[in-house]
C-alpha cells in the first residue's frame, strides 16, 4: 500500500527540509516565500510525505490577477526520484490552488537544457527529457513573458577544481585580469550595504536602468529583499575617495619623475621611454581625478553596486549598476572578483552571473563583460503551465484581446 500522502506543511517544515538539499534555489525557500509574502502574494508550501518525512515539496505564491488568482512555482521544485509521489504533489497542489481561486498553474523552470562556449559553439545538452516529465504531471510548455526572456541565456561558472584563490584568480580572461589588477591599485573600497544604504544602491542601479533602458524595482522591494533573505543576500557596493586617490597618484608621479632623473643620469634610454610612458598616463589620470577631486572633496563617491543571493551551492548575481561617469575605474570587476573570491572562501561551487542576452540579439555587452571571469553560456528550460479553470482562463484570454493588452 502507498503510504505517500499530499501534505499542506509549514514554512519553518518546508526550510528545514530545503537544508538537507545540495540542489537549493533561492526561489524555493523560506526567505522567498516571505518576500512575496511582504509583496502582497500568498506563499503555500505544498509537499508530499511518506512515513511522516518529506520526501517532495514546492513553495507556490498567488497573485491576484482578474477573476481569480495565478499560481507560480519560481525556480524548480523538489521533485522526488519516485514518479508516484510527483503525482501526488501535482494532483494535490492543483485541487488546493483550484480551491483558493487558481486559475492557471505556471512553473518556471530554472535547469540548464543547452551549454555553449564563449564563441556560441554547443557542447552539451542536458534534462532533453523535461518536457515530458512535466508532460505526464498535466503541464505543457509555455511562452515566456518578456522579462524572462532577458534570462533564458545565462552565463555561469565553477569553481571547483581550484585549490586556491591564486588558481582562481588565474583562470580569468588575460584582458580581465589585466583591468582587475589596474583597478585594485586604485583606492577603491568594496564593502556590503546596509539597510540603511539600499538606497544608495538603488540609486546606482536606476542611473544605469535609464542609461540601458531596462526596468528597475522600488526601494521597497530591495528592503523586503533585504529583510527576507538576511545573511543570504548581499547588497555590494565600491567606493573611492577622489581627493584620497588625487594625492596617492601625485606621490606615484613624484617616485615616477625621480626614476627618471635617475635614468637620465645613468643614459638608459629604454628605460626613459617606459617611464615617460607611465608619466604620461599618470598626468592624464592626475588631471582628471583634479577634476572630480574639486566636485566632490573629500568623501566618499559610490561608483557601481550589485546585488547577490547565496545559496549554499551557488552564487547568483542579480540586479546591478555602475555611474557611467566612472566608468573608466572598473569598479564592477572588483566587485565580481570580490564575490568570486568569497564564493572559493566559502566551498561555494557555483556562480551564476545569470542573464546574457540571445546569441541573435546585436547588444553583447553584458555578456562581454561576464566572460571576463571565463565560463561558459546555457540556456534556461523555461515555463510549463497547467490550466485550472478553462472557462475563466479563456474569458480572462478573450476580455485581454478585446482591451489590447
Amino acid at each position: 500500500m502507498d503510504s505517500s500522502q499530499f501534505a499542506v506543511i509549514t514554512a519553518a517544515e518546508f526550510a528545514e527540509f530545503v537544508a538537507t538539499r545540495d540542489d537549493v534555489h533561492f526561489q524555493q525557500t523560506q526567505a522567498f516565500g516571505d518576500l512575496q509574502a511582504s509583496l502582497g502574494h500568498q506563499p503555500f508550501y505544498f509537499a508530499v510525505k511518506t512515513d511522516n518525512a518529506i520526501v517532495a515539496a514546492m513553495l507556490v505564491t498567488l497573485a491576484k490577477v482578474r477573476f481569480g488568482y495565478l499560481a507560480e512555482a519560481h525556480g524548480n521544485p523538489y521533485f522526488s526520484a519516485i514518479a508516484s509521489d510527483n503525482q501526488v504533489l501535482i494532483s494535490g497542489a492543483k485541487a488546493l490552488l483550484k480551491k483558493h481561486g487558481g486559475l492557471k498553474f505556471i512553473i518556471h523552470s530554472n535547469q540548464m537544457i543547452e551549454k555553449y562556449d564563449d564563441n556560441w559553439e554547443k557542447v552539451g545538452t542536458f534534462n532533453q527529457e523535461l518536457t515530458g516529465f512535466y508532460e505526464t504531471l498535466g503541464f505543457s510548455e509555455a511562452r515566456l513573458s518578456d522579462f524572462e526572456k532577458s534570462f533564458n541565456y545565462n552565463y555561469s561558472k565553477e569553481l571547483t577544481g581550484f585549490e586556491t584563490l591564486a588558481q582562481l584568480e588565474k583562470s580569468y580572461k588575460k584582458n580581465g585580469l589585466q583591468t582587475i589588477k589596474k583597478a585594485r591599485k586604485l583606492g577603491i573600497q568594496v564593502y556590503e550595504a546596509s539597510y540603511d544604504e539600499l538606497a544608495d544602491f538603488k540609486k546606482v542601479v536606476d542611473e544605469a536602468g535609464e542609461r540601458r533602458n531596462f526596468s528597475t524595482r522600488d526601494l521597497s522591494y530591495y528592503q523586503a529583499v533585504y529583510q527576507a533573505f538576511g545573511d543570504r543576500v548581499k547588497f555590494v557596493l565600491a567606493k573611492l575617495n577622489f581627493q584620497t586617490e588625487l594625492a596617492a597618484n601625485q606621490s606615484e608621479l613624484a617616485g615616477v619623475y625621480q626614476e627618471i632623473e635617475q635614468a637620465q643620469a645613468q643614459n638608459k634610454k629604454k628605460s626613459l621611454d617606459t617611464l615617460n610612458q607611465r608619466v604620461s598616463r599618470l598626468e592624464k589620470f592626475q588631471a582628471e581625478l583634479q577634476t572630480l577631486a574639486e566636485t566632490y572633496g573629500d568623501e566618499d563617491v559610490i561608483l557601481a553596486a550589485a546585488q547577490f543571493f547565496i545559496m549554499p551551492n551557488e552564487i547568483l548575481y542579480m540586479f546591478s549598476g555602475m555611474y557611467d561617469a566612472f566608468r573608466e575605474f572598473s569598479a564592477p570587476f572588483l566587485i565580481q572578483d570580490d564575490m568570486l573570491q568569497f564564493a572559493f572562501s566559502h566551498q561555494i561551487e557555483h556562480y551564476n552571473f545569470m542573464g546574457v542576452n540571445a546569441p541573435d540579439n546585436p547588444d553583447q555587452g553584458v555578456l562581454k563583460f561576464k566572460q571576463n571571469f571565463k565560463g561558459y553560456i546555457w540556456q534556461s528550460s523555461g515555463n510549463y503551465e497547467m490550466t485550472l479553470k478553462p472557462v475563466l482562463t479563456k474569458l480572462t484570454a478573450v476580455l485581454k484581446k478585446i482591451m489590447g493588452r
